[in-house]
Parts: structure tokens; C-alpha cells; sequence
């Protein structure tokens, strides 16, 4: 049975990447044949493709692509793998993105819960990597993030990341366990109390900006409150400015810097040089490091963190973290076509 909170969803983390291999080795993906993956889903559904693609881009053998546009590419085709995926397998435009897949010839393997997702991959004879269901999409990424890599992994486009996730995963428990700690949620509710009233931008460079969007999103839906992500170093060539905005206009904003010790030497003097000038503009700049012994591990616990202080920010914010009332009233006309 799911957690019954965001909060523990988003403890719940480390299983969850157990789970989604697993059924992804489930699914027995064969080797396909293809020259480049699209990755298609939207919402908490797309968060797990977008960070794969960023956290394996250096084990990736071909062009591996988040889709999340009204149609599909036109390169899309008959050497391409799309891999639809849908925790709900309701998401309107992921069934559109489906069917169009089959009608262009396209390999197809489907990452779901259930749903007619779920039924169109059966009837096609098609992969299918079935995960857990009951819970938030959003509170799900452990799942979907997890099947992803297996599927890569097995297909053929991302050899190697199955074991390098796999030896991720106990660095992972740690996280969650030292966040569930009296001194770890103490932090994250500190963080969450300074960071309350603002609207938030995430930043970061290599897949901690994949990262970043991840985690505004999860301050959206969790606490119900404005956030954005920029990439570093994209963001010295035009967002840097647009600080002095907030500054002119006294805007209440913050500014969340994911931080990582593997940095190259010229983009970590970037960093501190923007932060020290955000810090002129804005009265909160936080830096956040994530624990680990490589990259990935610190990145996914930046990803915990995260998840976690926009939970607590939800308390501060006075807002309910499940509450997605807004979101079931905006698709409602969408599933009734």
C-alpha cells in the first residue's frame, strides 16, 4: 500500500528504484535496433526521462531525447525507440504519442502503473514495464526512473547504467535516513521556512539542471508556490540580469544553488561568481550539496532533499502537499473528449 503523504512518498525513494528495475527486467526488453530514443511523457511522468538523459549522458550509445511537445518529432521513425511512459496510463497526449509511435513504424516499449497505456501495449505485443501503482505520479520518480534505466539499459541505448543505479541505491538509503533523522528534518524545515513567500529558482549545471527542474516542479505541486529552473552556464547569458528586476521591484524571490564537488574548475568559479551576485539582489541564496561518493549519488540526494524541503514548504505555505484539485479540474475536459 502507497505511503499515505508526500512526505514518505518521497522517502520511499530508494525502494523505489529497486522496484522499477525490477520491472523492468520484468518487461525483457529485447535488443532492439535503433539509432536514437525518444523519451515521451509530461508532468511527474517526464521527470524520471529527463534525468535519466542527464545523469547517464556519458553511457548513452545513441541520442536519447525527452519529448514532451504537442506531437511528435519528425525525426521519429522506423529506427527510432519511443518509450511512452504514463504512471497513471491515462495521460491523454502519451496515448496520442503512442498510437502516432505504431502508425510511423517506430519500436515502442511502454513504463506505467496500469491504465490504457497499459492495455495498448498489451494489445500490441509491445514491452512493458509494469510499476507500482498507488501512488502520486510526482511521488513515483524512484519507480519510473528506475524502469527507465533497465529499459535502456537492456534495449541497448544506455549500457551500463543498470549497474551503476543498482550501486547507487544503498548510498541513497543513507539520504533518507539521515533525513529522517531529528538533525535532517530539522534542516530541511529550516530551509523549507526561509524559502516560504518566495518564488524559487533552482539552478545547476550537467544533470543537476535536470535536477533543478525537477525540483521546481515538486515546489508547484507540493507546496502550491511559484518556482522556476535555469541551467548553468545558460543562465550568465541572460537570467543573471533579470535579478536586478527583483531587486528594483523588491520582489520576493530566492535562489537554490545545486552544488557538487565534481564540478570543473571554470564552472565552479561561475558558480560562486553568480551567487555572489544574486546575493546583492535577493536576501536568500542557498547552496545545496548532496552526499555521496560520485556524482550520481550526490545528485540523487540533492533530488531527496529537495523533495523533501518542498513537502515541508507546503506546511509553511499553509497548502495541502496531495491536493491536486486544480490539476484534476484542468484534465477533466481532456479525458471526457
Amino acid at each position: 500500500m502507497a505511503p499515505s503523504t508526500m512526505l514518505e512518498q518521497a522517502l520511499d525513494f530508494p525502494r523505489q528504484l529497486e522496484s522499477g528495475l525490477a520491472a523492468a527486467r520484468a518487461a525483457q526488453v529485447p535488443a532492439l535496433h535503433f539509432n536514437a530514443v525518444a523519451l515521451c511523457g509530461l508532468g511527474g511522468s517526464a521527470a524520471g526521462g529527463r534525468l535519466l538523459a542527464a545523469l547517464f549522458a556519458e553511457q548513452l550509445a545513441v541520442p536519447v531525447v525527452p519529448v514532451d511537445t504537442t506531437s511528435l518529432p519528425g525525426w521519429i521513425g522506423p529506427q527510432t525507440l519511443v518509450v511512452c511512459t504514463s504512471y497513471s496510463g491515462a495521460t491523454v497526449e502519451t496515448l496520442g504519442w503512442w498510437d502516432e509511435a505504431g502508425r510511423r513504424g517506430a519500436e515502442r516499449v511502454a513504463v506505467t502503473a496500469g491504465g490504457q497505456l497499459h492495455e495498448r501495449a498489451v494489445a500490441a505485443d509491445a514491452p512493458l514495464a509494469l510499476v507500482e501503482g498507488g501512488f502520486q505520479p510526482r511521488g513515483a520518480l524512484g519507480f519510473l526512473l528506475g524502469a527507465l534505466v533497465g529499459v535502456l539499459d537492456h534495449a541497448g541505448a544506455a549500457p551500463g547504467s543498470v549497474e551503476a543505479l543498482s550501486a547507487a541505491i544503498p548510498s541513497t538509503m543513507r539520504v533518507v535516513t539521515a533525513e529522517r533523522a531529528q538533525a535532517g528534518v530539522k534542516e530541511a524545515k529550516a530551509e523549507a521556512a526561509r524559502l516560504a513567500g518566495h518564488v524559487i529558482v533552482f539552478y545547476g549545471s550537467g544533470a543537476r539542471a535536470a535536477a533543478a527542474v525537477r525540483l521546481a516542479n515538486q515546489v508547484n505541486e507540493n507546496a502550491k508556490a511559484m518556482a522556476f529552473a535555469g541551467a548553468l552556464p545558460e543562465m550568465a547569458h541572460n537570467q543573471v540580469l533579470g535579478w536586478l528586476g527583483s531587486a528594483r521591484h523588491g520582489i520576493p524571490a530566492a535562489a537554490v544553488f545545486l552544488r557538487d564537488s565534481a564540478e570543473p574548475a571554470a564552472a565552479a568559479a561561475l558558480h560562486d561568481r553568480i551567487q555572489s551576485l544574486v546575493a546583492g539582489d535577493v536576501s536568500t541564496v542557498l547552496e545545496w550539496h548532496g552526499s555521496g561518493t560520485n556524482e550520481l549519488e550526490r545528485t540523487l540526494a540533492l533530488l531527496i532533499h529537495g523533495d523533501l524541503v518542498s513537502c515541508h514548504l507546503a506546511d509553511c505555505e499553509g497548502v495541502v502537499a496531495l491536493d491536486i484539485a486544480r490539476l484534476t479540474a484542468l484534465k477533466a475536459p481532456a479525458l471526457n473528449e
